[in-house]
């Protein structure tokens, strides 16, 4: 099931990018896909409620795109970086962003903007490639090399995105009633909750201080 847990990640990661014409008839273009996916890993999620709000966001993508803007960006209500939800920042942003940085580049992975190593949608698009180097190895035999990138997995869970993706959902759920963000973040919860629930010892990260958020300057994300 490593390559369909990795279509999901990507699928999430584009949810959660800023949304557009290309981007929105992707999802769309895969919501077929997305539905043999669900059944094959066992979340129940509807397919046709994500299909009439998709085609309801293409019908008002501005509206939409000042959503996105509005939660994720400027006025930061639901924030989609893992750093935003440290709250001693001065001492664990940097260390965060290290450890983070450290992941890709331990895979040969580099960055670009206008993403960032933090972002939510960096660390679903690091994860799906996780899954797929695993599904590869695995299917080229090698045993180590699955361990390699199991282990770095379990990893990346428990220290970045496991500790934050629920006060994520939380937040969004309070600060939309756009149903296409609502329902991405039921599907993003019910995927990684099952991806966790086997690791131990993840210090989730469970508040938030907006005021605590000004000058930011990280602008990367992947190649």
């Amino acid at each position: 099931m490593l390559i369909e847990k990795a279509f999901l990640s990507r699928f999430l990661a584009l949810a959660f990018s800023y949304p557009s014409k290309e981007s929105l008839g992707e999802l769309k273009g895969a919501l077929g896909d997305l539905a043999l996916v669900l059944r094959t890993l066992g979340l129940n999620f509807s397919v046709e409620d994500l299909a009439r709000e998709i085609s309801a966001v293409e019908s008002r993508l501005m509206d939409v795109q000042g959503e996105y803007t509005s939660l994720f960006e400027t006025e930061m209500k639901a924030p989609a970086r893992e750093t935003s939800y440290e709250l001693d920042k001065m001492a664990r942003r940097s260390l965060e962003m290290s450890d983070l940085e450290g992941f890709y580049r331990a895979f040969g992975l580099q960055l670009k903007a206008p993403l960032e190593p933090d972002s939510l949608v960096a660390e679903l698009e690091f994860l799906s490639y996780l899954y797929q180097k695993e599904h590869f190895l695995k299917e080229k035999g090698d045993q180590e090399g699955v361990s390699v990138v199991a282990d770095a997995r379990v990893k990346f869970l428990r220290d970045h995105l496991g500790r934050w993706y629920e006060i994520f959902v939380q937040k969004v759920k309070e600060a939309t009633e756009e149903k296409f963000y609502l329902l991405m973040a039921d599907l993003l919860k019910l995927f990684l909750d099952k991806e966790t629930e086997e690791i131990k010892d993840i210090l989730k990260l469970t508040q938030y201080k907006k005021e605590t958020l000004e000058g930011s300057t990280w602008k990367c994300g992947f190649m």
